[in-house]
């Protein structure tokens, strides 16, 4: 049986049939043909005629049939997020391309050399989303992701022909320099052109492609790994081809429709909104708000240096606290050891040949790709904390089982290993990857919410080149059990950290969320700590449970029933 609120809907929706939309000036093909000029309140004096019933039908239409969006909608998406795309391959070309560089630079042994060529992309990928900041301003999110393209084809180029050990570094330095354009650009760019109704499953898409391309990636180091001598410049040529796709590509899409009307190009804005949205309806609704947030911003951001205000303003530090938390957890779970350096462990720790150390990568490659897939409908259903929470004892349990991969024969080892890394990957894949690249595009207002995304992501590729450059050398002087060991009590305080000072944001709006984190740190965790015991306590069948804990969502949720205006 259909719910009320179904019913309501459909409703709705009919009531539509019956509407005189013909006297509706969305229909007028002559209105609006030149608004260059026009402020926002004459923009919004012409919409006067229009019904409360056309805002009804538009958001009780979004709500029923979210992905009836248009083609040239989802043309945008696949090209913008191509670039998701290249990250993933990246990572695991290297993987099998390592096992066969390391000794035709005669870097095997040289653990620090060998940890810096791995590494150097996520060192790249820190000017990269430096540099990011500025052009995204300067040339818009696609021109940023046209400069990111051609850069990105030409050090694959420059890697494949690297006659000398520190060439082939250059190059790796380059293309991490595109790798940290995209991943800055990329999830702005999707932010900004997609309906709210989808906004959330195609900011996870960008978790899915990195994925999807760390799995082909490890099909191609399978298919070069026997071709002598230059299969390692096969394989990290491999980034050209999805790197050339995407600047033809994105050469015939359209700038993103807020950037224009940040640079007082309106008149563009709308005609890309009409493209982008199945009605004109949709078009001009969604003008006006992005505009609206665009002059909202404009008056909180005069004169004030954005960056200062995220440590300035208590609110916006504790998010930026957790924000980096995350990130920092993300990486210290120890993901991208096994990502980058899968092929070198099973070659040189378990012993196995390069084909078969190879092909068995491609465990872990087609793990990360399948089980990324669940979190679009678990992240909007379980919430973001939720899913962390559920999943770290797993990650660490699975480190701890790779510690012990090393004590038995070399075929029990080498079962438990591919074990470890499966389930390792089946848990961090719907959660840990994507969740805090969502959160963090949740948690900051919009007027700093370009400079809280600077500042998480720059830390994320730090963490990222520590995690992977110190790898060789912590293999060296701590062997595999450390390093493992390392990691495992990594996530376990990950777990903690995260148990006490992450909020959850599902469905809570950017305005929402400022009212949580005007608690103090102290409180959230508090409160956490309350609800923690509290569960405990059920599960016990113990019955002196405190029903009346403070909680920090209180003036949120008030907020919510109230009802707030969505930000674009």
């Amino acid at each position: 049986m259909a719910s009320n609120r179904e019913r309501v809907g459909v409703e709705t929706v009919q009531a539509a049939a019956d509407h005189d939309k013909d006297k509706s000036i969305y229909n007028d093909s002559n209105m609006f043909q030149n608004i260059e000029g026009m402020t926002l309140e004459d923009f919004e004096e012409q919409l006067k005629d229009v019904s409360s019933l056309d805002d009804e039908i538009l958001t009780e239409e979004e709500r029923l049939h979210p992905w009836r969006q248009t083609p040239r909608l989802f043309v945008l998406v696949a090209f913008a997020a191509l670039g998701a795309f290249i990250v993933g391959v990246d990572i695991s070309l290297v993987s099998g391309a390592e096992i066969q560089f390391m000794y035709k630079f005669h870097i095997a042994n040289k653990t620090n050399l060998l940890g810096l060529t791995t590494s150097a992309t996520t060192l790249g990928a820190l000017v990269g989303s430096i540099a990011a900041i500025t052009l995204n301003e300067w040339i818009g999110r696609r021109g940023t992701l046209l400069i990111a393209g051609v850069w990105s084809v030409g050090s694959a180029l420059w890697e494949a022909l690297a006659p000398s050990w520190a060439m082939l570094l250059v190059g790796r330095l380059m293309l991490g320099i595109s790798m940290g354009m995209i991943s800055s650009t990329v999830p702005i760019l999707l932010a900004e052109a997609v309906p709210t109704a989808i906004r959330g499953a195609i900011a996870s898409l960008y978790q899915q492609l990195v994925a999807t391309g760390i799995f082909i990636g490890y099909i191609m180091d399978a298919i070069f790994i026997n071709v002598s001598n230059i299969g390692w410049r096969l394989m990290l040529g491999t980034t050209l081809v999805p790197g050339a796709i995407e600047v033809v590509g994105m050469f015939f899409q359209p700038e993103s429709p807020r950037w224009l009307i940040k640079k007082g190009k309106h008149q563009q804005a709308l005609e890309v909104l009409k493209s982008l949205r199945i009605s004109r309806e949709h078009a001009m609704r969604d003008y006006v708000i992005v505009r609206k947030a665009c002059e909202e911003e404009s008056r909180m951001t005069a004169g004030k240096n954005m960056y200062m205000e995220l440590v300035r303003v208590p609110s916006l530090r504790r998010a930026l606290f957790v924000g980096v938390l995350l990130m920092l957890f993300q990486q210290y779970c120890g993901m991208n050891v096994f990502m980058y350096y899968v092929d070198y462990m099973f070659k040189t720790m378990i012993h196995v040949s390069s084909k078969k150390a190879v092909l068995a990568s491609m465990v872990a490659g087609f793990a990360n790709a399948v089980f990324t897939i669940p979190v679009y409908w678990t992240i909007d259903k379980y919430g973001r904390r939720s899913l962390q929470l559920w999943t770290f004892p797993i990650m660490c349990a699975m480190q701890v089982l790779a510690l012990f991969s090393y004590y038995g024969s070399k075929w029990v080892n080498f079962a438990l290993f591919i074990i470890a890394i499966f389930f390792f990957i089946a848990a961090y894949s719907p959660a840990n990857g994507p969740v805090p690249w969502v959160y963090n595009a949740e948690i900051f207002p919009l007027y700093v919410r370009s400079q809280g995304m600077a500042i998480t992501t720059f830390t994320n590729y730090m963490f990222n080149f520590v995690v992977s450059f110190s790898w060789p050398d912590m293999l060296k002087r701590m062997k595999a059990q450390g390093g493992y060991g390392f990691y495992a009590a990594a996530i376990a305080w990950g777990w903690v950290m995260l148990f006490f000072f992450m909020p959850e944001t599902k469905g809570y709006t950017l305005e929402q969320m400022r009212l949580v984190f005007e608690h103090s740190l102290g409180e959230i965790a508090k409160y956490h700590w309350k609800c923690g015991v509290n569960n405990v306590k059920r599960v016990l069948g113990m019955k002196n449970i405190d029903e009346n804990i403070p909680s920090p969502y209180d003036k949120a949720s008030n907020l919510k029933e109230h009802g707030v205006e969505e930000e674009m």
